[in-house]
């Protein structure tokens, strides 16, 4: 195994992360004015910088989407532009939030840094 694989398996995208797992649903960005459909999926793992989204609805890689969700200590519906970075066969993929608003970004770092084992 090469060292930089043995280094991804230790870091803590490898470990359970409590709070990281939350519903979402994502659809890709509009073409030409036609909405696509939302799709209901789930994360593993999240964080202010992206997410991993588990769902057989697997976009392609470069794919710009929207990703909504709602965090346990609010009501409040967060709309995030991201894009698909790297797929996971079957499992998902991993998308990275971009051109997020800052006052957004603050409350899902208040979030995530109140979570234990992180």
């Amino acid at each position: 195994m090469e060292k930089s694989q043995h280094e991804r398996r230790q870091h803590f995208r490898g470990k359970p992360r409590p709070g990281r797992v939350m519903p979402v649903r994502f659809r890709p960005t509009a073409v030409e004015g036609q909405d696509r459909p939302w799709v209901a999926a789930e994360t593993r793992n999240i964080g202010i910088g992206g997410a991993f989204i588990a769902s057989q609805a697997i976009l392609p890689t470069g794919t710009f989407l929207t990703v909504e969700l709602t965090l346990p200590t609010s009501d409040q519906i967060f709309t995030l532009p991201a894009v698909v970075r790297w797929v996971d066969g079957t499992l998902g993929m991993g998308v990275q939030f971009v051109g997020v608003d800052v006052d957004i970004l603050l409350e899902l770092n208040d979030y995530f840094s109140s979570l234990t084992g992180l």
